[in-house]
């Protein structure tokens, strides 16, 4: 017999009462489900957790060390810098893209930003404007981060390792002035709260009026006291952090941009190529010329944001002469001293020295060793 066939029987009639309300009760609450936020339904892992935080630092191990993308500027004519560059990226297991340098001569007279000094030398207008092509590339893309290098780059055969330790710091950092967002704590290794990120800066030094907005940890390549005395500042920068002897041999510490100089390698975020676009571009306050001058004032002023890397992971590697610069004068002597005999400060050891000692070859003096004395002979 049908469960309701027309007549009342109070006991069937309460059945299909209960079967009605337990299906009215499962409708509302999926579509209910249907209108929260997946921050009010799904219990995700603890994305701060150590095991998290150390996978993400691991990003720093990739080709291109935690970064979206590694790119490089060189003038299309430096080609022996080129060549360095790429056989330096093979060896470090890193992969870079080349940002061609900028002729200052055929700028047009338009497309120079309003505040440039009058007097501005070419190969300064062009070094800006090469800079300024990386952060449009960037916002070209959908990419988070791009680490920028200058062609006279080296870094420690360890730098994967100092990379990660620098991960993890930015990840607990005591320096944000704003917690991470669920985005940045699953995809950005060094967080995404920075216009710029200096990790191969000439100067160095905080804000004299916030010496306690610093952060220091324990980096066994550090290049230690006869690494960094006399140099950028560094060793007063370090001390004005209240690290004392024995930690400056083992210490680095990030600290909020405020002096810095020399491009030899920085990250830029999203936001800080478009901060950068805007001010030195857009609005043309180029005043210094300099383009690392002039990221310094804005550093200083207030108007970018960044960290700064102290000792820097990055430096120039110096051959000593006019190979050192584009900025070549007509009739000048090109000399050097020859990369053999390059050297590199602010760092312990140098990947491009390593990279000498890897690649010599003794071919046959090495097949002689199978060979054996008598067959030698």
């Amino acid at each position: 017999m049908p469960l309701y066939s027309g007549r009342h029987h109070p006991a069937r009639l309460m059945v299909l009462l209960i079967i009605i309300i337990i299906f009215s009760v499962a409708t509302v609450s999926h579509f209910a489900a249907s209108f929260v936020g997946p921050s009010e339904v799904d219990h995700p892992i603890d994305l701060l957790s150590e095991e998290h935080q150390a996978a993400l630092a691991k990003h720093a191990h990739n080709a291109s060390l935690g970064f979206s993308e590694i790119v490089y500027i060189s003038m299309p004519g430096r080609t022996d810098r080129q060549d360095a560059m790429n056989v330096l990226a093979w060896f470090s297991g890193i992969t870079l893209r080349l940002v061609p340098g900028v002729d200052g001569t055929v700028m047009p007279p338009k497309a120079i930003p309003d505040s440039a000094p009058k007097d501005i030398p070419p190969s300064v207008l062009g070094c800006f404007r090469a800079h300024a092509n990386a952060w449009q590339y960037l916002l070209q893309t959908g990419m988070d981060t791009l680490l920028i290098f200058e062609d006279d780059i080296d870094w420690d055969p360890n730098i994967k390792e100092t990379m990660e330790r620098l991960s993890l710091q930015m990840q607990n950092s005591k320096l944000r002035q704003h917690p991470p967002s669920d985005y940045e704590r699953k995809n950005a290794p060094y967080g995404l709260d920075w216009d710029v990120l200096y990790v191969g800066s000439y100067k160095h030094g905080g804000n004299p009026e916030l010496k306690d907005v610093v952060q220091t940890w324990a980096d066994p390549d550090v290049p230690g006291l006869k690494g960094v005395r006399g140099k950028g500042g560094i060793l007063s920068a370090l001390r004005m952090a209240g690290l004392n002897d024995s930690e400056l041999e083992t210490k680095r510490m990030l600290t909020p941009s405020y002096r810095t100089e020399k491009n030899t390698a920085y990250a830029i975020s999203r936001q800080g190529a478009a901060r950068l676009l805007f001010l030195l571009s857009y609005i043309g306050d180029l005043k210094a010329g300099d383009v690392d001058q002039d990221m310094t004032r804005l550093f200083i002023e207030g108007r970018l944001t960044g960290y700064t890397l102290t000792p820097p992971a990055f430096t120039q590697f110096k051959v000593g002469g006019s190979k050192d610069s584009d900025n070549v004068k007509v009739g000048e002597t090109i000399h050097g001293k020859g990369n053999l005999k390059g050297q590199s400060p602010y760092i312990k050891d140098s990947a491009r020295r390593l990279m000498v000692e890897s690649l010599k070859l003794d071919n046959w003096n090495d097949y002689k060793k199978i060979a054996g004395p008598a067959k030698a002979n």
